[in-house]
């Protein structure tokens, strides 16, 4: 049986710590230890199956080892975590995972993190902090947000409100994958459709 941190239940139910105890004292919600007494400072980890049944989410089949990699600090499985949840309209909780992702040094998750506080997803609109995000996605190598910097960055683009703005990345993005996938068919000899 697996089991996650208490907070990464509370990150997929969207229940309160109060109420996820009173399932643990009720036994609907299987605490690791099975109720034994636990060492001081041991982070409460309840049964994943169980936060499953309670969780709104819909979530596929391999999402179950996403969130058990993403519980475990993996940057990567906390930034795809945190794109499934802004996918399901869980936009809060997304940012908080894309914020360990980037902490964690992940450019993915440092261009959503940067783009979030842009469009001001999860977070007020900050369009300085949404820049300074994808610049350091940017520096790390991430293709998408050095052409997204390279526009936000121009001193003679237009003033955008947050939605125009992400609408213009969405845009990049867009020109960016193309791009990409235009280069690959063509290196493998295939015409594009």
């Amino acid at each position: 049986m697996s089991f996650i941190s208490l907070n990464t239940a509370i990150s997929i139910t969207g229940l309160s710590r109060r109420t996820l105890w009173r399932r643990i004292a009720d036994g609907s919600l299987r605490q690791e230890g099975g109720g034994r007494e636990m060492p001081p400072g041991a982070a409460t980890r309840v049964a994943l199956d169980d936060v499953l049944a309670l969780s709104p989410l819909k979530l596929a089949a391999e999402d179950r080892a996403l969130i058990e990699d993403a519980d475990a600090g993996g940057p990567e499985a906390q930034c795809d975590l945190a794109l499934l949840l802004l996918g399901q309209d869980q936009a809060a909780e997304a940012v908080a995972w894309l914020r360990k992702a980037a902490q964690n040094l992940y450019p993915e998750a440092m261009h959503w993190l940067g783009r979030c506080h842009v469009a001001g997803t999860g977070v007020a609109a900050d369009e300085a902090v949404g820049i300074d995000w994808i610049a350091q996605a940017a520096r790390r190598g991430h293709a998408t947000a050095a052409h997204m910097l390279r526009f936000l960055e121009d001193p003679a683009r237009p003033a955008l409100d947050a939605t125009a703005l992400e609408a213009v990345l969405d845009g990049i993005e867009r020109e960016v994958v193309l791009q990409a996938l235009t280069e690959q068919a063509q290196g493998a000899g295939r015409p594009l459709p």
